[in-house]
């Protein structure tokens, strides 16, 4: 995180998406910037990826929130002193998630980064905060994900499956 919490003095292009929630008692604005757009750390905090098997399938952590399942992509925080490709693959070989739960509610501006990565799933062990994997297709994935109405994961998802149409299939 940049000193104070805040990222502030980057020039952003142009945004292909913006949307606004309520998060509970404060507002959220997300908005997607298309590369070559990438705010190195400390200014990208979380790396998270569009995993995809060998197969095809996309992979998923899953977890309980307020008492509901989550399911999320593979990622988290970037720790101090790590590159986000760095942190992609930590979070997805741990399978584990970072939130920041202290942060005030006030307004707090930072990016969150999201790769294609091609996976090879190795013995499950829910040893972290995600208590399972779940393979879904590229079909289901939006109906699946829990955020998958969101604007940005459809373009995840639109973005992903292009990459997996070049690379995926060598």
């Amino acid at each position: 995180m940049p000193p104070g919490g805040y990222s502030t003095g980057l020039a952003e292009p142009e945004a292909r998406s913006v949307q606004e929630v309520c998060d509970q008692v404060r507002r959220v604005t997300f908005t997607w910037f298309d590369p070559p757009f990438r705010p190195e750390p400390p200014h990208s905090n979380q790396a998270y990826g569009i995993c995809f098997t060998g197969t095809g399938m996309i992979v998923l952590g899953a977890c309980d929130v307020d008492g509901e399942r989550y399911l999320n992509l593979l990622g988290g925080g970037v720790e101090p002193g790590e590159a986000l490709e760095d942190c992609l693959v930590r979070e997805v070989i741990g399978c584990q998630r970072v939130d920041d739960l202290e942060h005030p509610a006030g307004p707090w501006r930072y990016y969150q980064t999201r790769f294609w990565a091609r996976v090879e799933l190795l013995p499950w062990d829910p040893r972290h905060e995600f208590g399972e994997r779940r393979l879904v297709r590229p079909e289901d994935f939006l109906r699946t994900l829990s955020w998958g109405s969101a604007p940005s994961a459809a373009i995840i998802l639109g973005e992903g499956l292009k990459v997996e149409a070049v690379r995926g299939q060598g």
